[in-house]
C-alpha cells in the first residue's frame, strides 16, 4: 500500500534544517558543476577534433537534452518511490558519465559519455522536493532560492576549476573532479531524512518522459547541419521534419494516456502555464544562448572579429568571480519571493536581462567592459533561476512538487539545449572564410534574439498572478483539473 501524508500538514524532519540543506546544495552544484564545466574547453576541443562550434556544440546539447529527461523521470520517480532514494541513483548514475568521458578518445565518446553524465539534470527537482517535504512552509523560499543560487555558483565553479585544469592538464581531468564530487555527495545523502513515498508504484509512463528528447535532437542535428548540407537539401529537411513528428506524436501520447509523465494538462493552470512559458523563453536566451558565449569571447584569439584572447583558465576565474555576486542575491530574491510574490524577483530577472544583452553588445571590445558585462548577466540569471522553482512552489500542491518540478527542469534543459544549438550554428553558418572565426555580425544576431527573448519573458510575467496555489480557488480547480483529480458538478 502506498505511503502518503497529508499535503496540508507542516513538515518535520528527523534532521537538522542546515544539514538537509547543506548536503542538497551539494547535488544541484553536481547538477550546475556538470553543465558547464565544459564551456571553458570548448574552444579548445573545437580546435583538437577539427571541429565547428556547431558540431562541438553537441557535449552540451547532449547533456542538456539528457537532462531534460532525466528531470521529468527522476521527477516522477521521486514522488512514488522516495527522493532520497532517487537522489543517490542520479548521483551514481552521474559517476558513470565521468568515467566514460574521462577515457574518451574521440569527439563522439565524449558527446556519449556527457550525454550519460546529462542524467544530473534530474537532481534540482529532487532537491526541491526534499526541501518542501522537511522544512517548515516560511522557510522554504529562502531555502529552494539558496539551493538554486548555490547551483550556479556551482556552474561557475565549473568555469574557474575546469579553466584552470585545462591550462595545466588538458580536458580529459576535469571529469577526475566531476567523478569526485558526485560520489563525495552520494555518500552525503545516505544522511539525509529517510524517504518518503506518497504515491507508492504506478505504471511509468517511460515512452513521455523519454520522447521528446529524440525529437529535438532530431531536428536540432538538421539545423546544425544545414551550413554543411545547404537549406535546399532533402536530408535538412528529411531531419527536421522527422524530429517534429516525433514531437508531435509525444505531445499526442502525453494527452491521451492517463496517468502522463511529462503532465502537458498543467498548463491549464494559468500560474504554471506561464511559468513554464516564460522558463522556454529566458533558457533560450539568457541561459541557452549565454551559457556558452561568453567563454568563446574571452578565448577567441585577439585577432579574430571577436576575441579577448584570454586563456581558459583566466576566463574560468573571471565567470567564477561573477558569479559571487549572483549567489548573494539569490537570498535576496527569496525574501522577494515570500508570500507569494516570486513573480516580482523573476521580472527584476528579466529586466537585468535585458540590460546585460545591451551592454554585452557594446562593451564587447575589452576585457573590463565585458566583465561589466557579465556582472550583469549574473544579476539576470541569479534572480531568474532562483526566482522560478518557487513559482513553481507556488503553483502546486505538496505531493506533486517533484512531478511539476522535474516538469520545468525538463522545459529549462531542453530549451537551453535549444539555444545552445541555435546559437552554435549561427556562429558556424558566419565563419570568415578559411578561418575558425565566426564574424561580428553573428554575435550580434546572438545578443538580438538574447535581449527579445528577456522581454517577451517580462511582458509575460506581467500576466503571472501573486500569491500560492492555496489562496486562490481557481489555481487550485485549474491544477486539479490538470491532474485529473476534479470531477465537475453537475447543476
Amino acid at each position: 500500500m502506498p505511503t502518503t501524508t497529508d499535503p496540508a500538514a507542516e513538515p518535520r524532519s528527523s534532521r537538522p534544517e542546515a544539514l538537509i540543506i547543506t548536503i542538497l546544495i551539494l547535488a544541484a552544484v553536481v547538477s550546475s558543476f556538470e553543465a558547464t564545466m565544459m564551456y571553458t574547453a570548448l574552444p579548445g576541443i573545437i580546435e583538437q577534433f577539427h571541429s565547428t562550434p556547431s558540431a562541438a556544440g553537441w557535449i552540451l546539447t547532449g547533456f542538456l537534452l539528457v537532462g531534460a529527461a532525466s528531470a521529468a523521470i527522476s521527477g516522477r520517480l521521486g514522488d512514488a518511490f522516495g527522493r532520497r532514494n532517487v537522489l543517490i541513483v542520479v548521483l551514481l548514475a552521474s559517476v558513470v558519465g565521468s568515467v566514460v568521458s574521462l577515457f574518451a578518445d574521440s569527439l563522439a565518446v565524449l558527446v556519449v559519455g556527457r550525454s550519460i553524465q546529462g542524467l544530473a539534470g534530474g537532481l534540482v527537482p529532487l532537491c526541491v522536493g526534499i526541501l518542501r517535504e522537511n522544512l517548515p512552509r516560511k522557510n522554504l523560499p529562502v531555502a529552494v532560492a539558496t539551493v538554486a543560487g548555490a547551483a550556479m555558483c556551482g556552474g561557475a565553479a565549473g568555469n574557474i576549476v575546469a579553466g584552470n585544469i585545462y591550462d595545466a592538464w588538458g580536458w580529459h581531468y576535469i571529469f577526475v573532479v566531476s567523478l569526485v564530487l558526485a560520489l563525495v555527495t552520494a555518500a552525503g545523502a545516505f544522511l539525509l531524512p529517510a524517504a518518503v513515498s506518497r504515491t507508492g508504484f504506478e505504471k511509468i509512463d517511460w515512452l513521455g518522459g523519454i520522447l521528446f528528447a529524440p525529437g529535438i535532437a532530431l531536428a536540432m542535428y538538421g539545423i546544425n547541419q544545414s551550413h554543411e548540407w545547404g537549406w535546399d537539401s532533402g536530408k535538412t529537411w528529411a531531419f527536421i521534419a522527422g524530429g517534429l513528428a516525433v514531437l508531435a506524436a509525444w505531445l499526442a501520447w502525453e494527452l491521451y494516456t492517463d496517468n502522463p509523465l511529462l503532465n502537458v494538462r498543467y498548463f491549464a493552470s494559468r500560474k504554471i502555464g506561464l511559468t513554464l512559458l516564460v522558463t522556454m523563453l529566458v533558457s533560450f536566451g539568457t541561459l541557452g544562448i549565454s551559457g556558452f558565449l561568453g567563454q568563446l569571447v574571452m578565448q577567441m584569439p585577439t585577432i579574430a572579429p571577436v576575441g579577448l584572447g584570454l586563456s581558459a583558465g583566466v576566463a574560468g576565474d573571471i565567470s567564477f568571480a561573477c558569479s559571487l555576486l549572483g549567489f548573494a542575491i539569490a537570498p535576496l530574491s527569496g525574501r522577494i519571493s515570500r508570500g507569494g510574490r516570486s513573480r516580482n524577483a523573476f521580472l527584476i530577472g528579466a529586466a537585468f536581462g535585458l540590460a546585460a544583452a545591451i551592454l554585452s553588445a557594446l562593451l564587447l571590445g575589452t576585457v573590463a567592459g565585458w566583465i561589466v558585462s557579465q556582472l550583469v548577466l549574473t544579476c539576470a540569471t541569479g534572480f531568474m533561476l532562483s526566482s522560478l522553482p518557487n513559482l513553481v512552489v507556488e503553483g502546486v500542491h505538496s505531493e506533486n512538487t517533484s512531478e511539476v518540478s522535474g516538469f520545468y527542469m525538463v522545459t529549462q534543459n531542453a530549451f537551453a539545449a535549444v539555444g545552445t544549438s541555435v546559437g552554435t550554428t549561427i556562429l558556424s553558418r558566419n565563419l570568415i572564410e578559411g578561418t575558425p572565426f565566426s564574424t561580428h555580425a553573428s554575435y550580434n544576431q546572438l545578443f538580438t534574439i538574447i535581449a527579445v527573448c528577456a522581454v517577451a519573458a517580462f511582458v509575460v510575467a506581467l500576466f503571472i498572478r501573486t500569491g500560492s496555489l492555496g489562496e486562490s480557488a481557481g489555481e487550485q480547480d485549474a491544477a486539479a483539473t490538470a491532474k485529473g483529480a476534479l470531477t465537475p458538478l453537475a447543476g
